[in-house]
C-alpha cells in the first residue's frame, strides 16, 4: 500500500446532503495534531457512562475543534456545532468516512446509519424513570466512528500526538462522582 499523502480540511463541506470531496490534498497536515480527536474506545465508553452522557458533548466539540484547525480558512464555531449536535452529527461522521475513503480507498464506516442511531438512542432520555438510563447505550454508535478516526490519526499523524488512552487527573474525579450519581439515579428510579 502506498504511503498516504498529506491532507487538509480546506474548503470542507459539511452539509448532510453533500457528496462532494470534502478534503484537499493541497496543504500539509498541522504538525503534531491529529485530524480527529484521539481517545481510546474503553475511555470513551467509561467517560460517556460515568458522565451520564455529557462526555460525548466534549467529544463532539474536540472533533470539530480539530477539524477547524485542519481546515485552515474555514469559519465555523465548534461550540455551535456541538450545541446543534442533531444537525451536525451526520456531517462529522461523514467527514471521517470521506477521509477514510481517500486514505484507504474504501471505508467500512456506515456514517449516516451510525449518526442516526446515536441521535435516536439519545432520545430515550425523554422516557420516564429508569428507561431514560438506556440513552447511555448511545455510546455504542460512537465506537465504530472513533475506531476509524483513531486509525486515520495513526496513518496521517506522526507519533507525537496524545492518544488519550488512560483516565488521569480530573477524569478520575468525574468517574467517581459519575458512578455515585449513576447508582443514585438507578436507586431513585427503582423506588419511584
Amino acid at each position: 500500500m502506498a504511503a498516504p499523502q498529506p491532507f487538509s480540511f480546506a474548503a470542507a463541506s459539511t452539509s448532510p446532503s453533500s457528496t462532494t470531496n470534502s478534503y484537499s490534498q493541497s496543504a500539509a497536515p498541522v504538525v503534531g495534531l491529529p485530524p480527529f480527536f484521539a481517545v481510546s474506545l474503553s475511555k470513551l465508553v467509561i467517560m460517556s457512562v460515568c458522565t451520564l452522557g455529557f462526555y460525548p458533548l466534549y467529544w463532539f466539540y474536540r472533533h470539530w475543534r480539530l477539524i477547524l484547525v485542519w481546515s485552515g480558512n474555514a469559519a465555523f464555531s465548534p461550540a455551535l456545532r456541538t450545541s446543534l449536535l442533531p444537525f451536525y452529527c451526520i456531517p462529522l461522521f461523514r467527514r471521517v468516512r470521506t477521509l477514510d475513503i481517500q486514505v484507504n480507498g474504501q471505508s467500512g464506516l456506515f456514517a449516516t446509519s451510525l449518526a442516526i442511531g446515536y441521535i435516536l438512542v439519545n432520545l430515550l432520555d425523554l422516557l420516564p424513570g429508569l428507561w431514560s438510563v438506556l440513552s447511555l447505550t448511545s455510546v455504542v454508535f460512537l465506537l465504530p466512528m472513533q475506531a476509524c478516526a483513531n486509525r486515520l490519526n495513526e496513518q496521517l499523524c506522526p507519533a507525537t500526538f496524545d492518544r488519550n488512552t488512560s483516565i488521569r487527573g480530573w477524569d478520575w474525579l468525574v468517574v467517581v462522582l459519575g458512578v455515585v450519581l449513576l447508582i443514585l439515579t438507578i436507586v431513585a428510579g427503582l423506588y419511584e
